[in-house]
């Protein structure tokens, strides 16, 4: 005798809603959750500096005669166990050398010995000074034992200013994000804003050994032969937008975490079309 397929009792049906329900809730947490996870096991980071020194919108002299120009930085990703500096702590010579003249030669050597131990990737990008309001993007590397990120340029026209960070945590940083730096005083040179003393002022760039400690910089005071213009503060110097970058597997599980909704959604919409029927 042939009979109908019986449909499942109303109440089974009720009963197998919350395990769908339930499944339908976990690919929905993994899907939104991976890309997330890719984010913090990002392997490559894009660093945009930017030189945000200049005064001019507000003096109307000329962009390229107030603030700063920055010196070529240097860009290190580290692990736990390399410091480029401390503030509060005298400047290491890889570090005043480049706040005193933009020498970073220093600091290039020691981070590329360093390699394949505590450092795992070194980016010096340009070979001339930033111009004020221009950037400048590199790329750098990261991994689990490598995540920090230290920098360092010139502040171009004082005695020993820089702008720059130290141990920089990249894992923290998912999406971009932006960073604003107001500079630092190496302590190394006295802030005569002097001629002889100052390159900037074209007249010789002697020393002026001062034997303190890294501290925030208060900017050009302007009663010497530096010029008021040449100052930056209150506002910052420059900053830094950083963008975590996915490496290419990364998409390849956003996809797949997406995948059993899909096929979850298209199951109800399936079954929902038979019970019509």
């Amino acid at each position: 005798m042939n009979t109908a397929p019986h449909a499942a009792p109303a109440s089974q049906r009720t009963a197998l809603a919350p395990h769908r329900l339930a499944a339908l809730g976990l690919a929905l947490a993994a899907a939104l959750s991976l890309p997330q996870l890719a984010a913090a096991q990002a392997p490559a980071y894009q660093i945009t500096f930017k030189n945000l020194t200049s005064d001019a919108a507000t003096t109307g002299a000329a962009t390229a005669q107030t603030g700063q120009r920055l010196s070529p930085p240097v860009f290190i990703t580290h692990s736990a166990d390399y410091t480029a500096f401390t503030v509060g702590q005298a400047a290491p010579e890889t570090i005043w050398r480049i706040a005193e003249s933009g020498n970073r030669s220093f600091l290039l050597d020691q981070a590329n010995a360093l390699i394949g131990t505590s450092v795992l990737s070194v980016a010096a990008p340009l070979s001339a000074p930033l111009p004020q309001q221009n950037s400048v993007t590199v790329m750098v590397n990261a991994d689990p034992s490598h995540r920090l990120l230290s920098f360092a340029s010139m502040l171009g026209w004082t005695n020993d200013g820089f702008v720059g960070v130290s141990g920089l945590d990249l894992s923290a940083i998912t999406g971009t994000v932006t960073i604003n730096l107001y500079g630092y005083d190496a302590g190394s040179e006295k802030n005569n804003e002097a001629n002889g003393f100052l390159g900037a002022l074209g007249l010789g760039n002697a020393r002026d050994p001062e034997g303190g400690l890294i501290t925030t910089h208060l900017g050009i005071r302007g009663d010497a032969n530096a010029p008021a213009a040449w100052n930056w503060l209150p506002g910052p110097a420059a900053s830094l937008t950083i963008s975590a970058v996915p490496e290419p597997g990364s998409w390849a599980l956003m996809l797949a975490g997406g995948l059993p909704l899909l096929h979850l959604l298209r199951r109800r919409a399936g079954a929902g079309s038979a019970r019509k029927v």
